[in-house]
């Protein structure tokens, strides 16, 4: 077996998460996106709910944060950084997003919480 068709073979037992990633840029691929979020979910909420100290905003965190690697799969490098590193930082930018929003609407954070945002 040439050593791309193994490569191809182990490559669909389990996919490295680059790949997952180049699926969801290429194909739209939905289970590639279930996966990473099977791989990396409980990571991203505990990242979401150290910064908010709120179980629903990291919920809704976490969901934009999928929505967001979603729409800019293309645009991951792997030479730049890993999935995971990638995956960190768009829940952190999602978790400021939350901050923004719940500190401009009425009784929205608790004051504790806004003086961390």
């Amino acid at each position: 077996m040439p050593a791309s068709a193994e490569a191809c073979a182990t490559s669909t037992d389990l996919a490295p998460d680059a790949v997952l990633v180049e699926r969801i840029a290429a194909l739209g691929d939905r289970a590639a996106l279930a996966e990473l979020d099977a791989r990396h979910g409980m990571t991203l909420y505990a990242i979401a709910y150290t910064l908010l100290l709120n179980p629903d905003a990291a919920d809704v965190t976490v969901a934009a944060t999928l929505r967001q690697a979603w729409r800019r799969a293309a645009s991951f490098n792997a030479r730049e950084q890993t999935v995971g590193r990638w995956l960190a930082g768009l829940t952190r930018e999602a978790a400021q997003d939350q901050l923004r929003r719940s500190v401009m609407s009425p009784g929205g954070l608790p004051p504790r919480l806004i003086l961390l945002a």
